[in-house]
């Protein structure tokens, strides 16, 4: 049998032990009694917000752009903050994590920042080049051949 520990003993071997974890699996709690108050955990990293995190879906652009809309001018009926989802939110260290919805601005102890490369807009448009009434060439700007460039007109 298990000697019982007073408070000042149970603090004083938590200090001395290496983890918590060690304590709380070597020693089960007796039925009715509280276990030791975990150590404070290092802090989230400086940007953790779940917009930036690899986990997070963001929410549709239209419900961000109307609400964005309302927020900037405060005209129209009033529009709540669009949610994204995460199947990944940690609420505590140490625990399990689980789904839900959450904020852009949020953070949770699972951040991973999102090191997905960004898709680059294409912000070519779309060319006709004529030579009288005929089209010669369709595409897109930049595709062109040589022979129709400005640059090499001028040249």
């Amino acid at each position: 049998m298990r000697p019982h520990l007073t408070r000042k003993q149970r603090r004083a071997q938590l200090a001395a032990s290496d983890s918590v974890a060690e304590l709380l699996d070597s020693q089960p709690a007796q039925i009715g009694h509280n276990r030791p108050s975990l150590p404070a955990y290092a802090p989230m990293p400086a940007g953790a917000a779940c917009f930036r995190c690899h986990h997070w879906k963001a929410p549709d652009p239209r419900d961000v752009s109307d609400y964005d809309h309302w927020r900037a001018t405060g005209r129209g009926r009033r529009i709540k903050e669009p949610s994204g989802t995460c199947d990944r939110i940690l609420h505590s260290p140490g625990r399990t994590s689980a789904f839900g919805g959450s904020m852009g601005r949020s953070a949770c102890y699972n951040y991973e920042p999102d090191r997905r490369p960004t898709r680059e807009q294409d912000r070519r448009g779309f060319l006709t080049i004529y030579q009288g009434d005929r089209i010669v060439w369709q595409g897109t700007e930049g595709d062109e051949p040589a022979e129709f460039r400005q640059g090499e007109l001028f040249a």
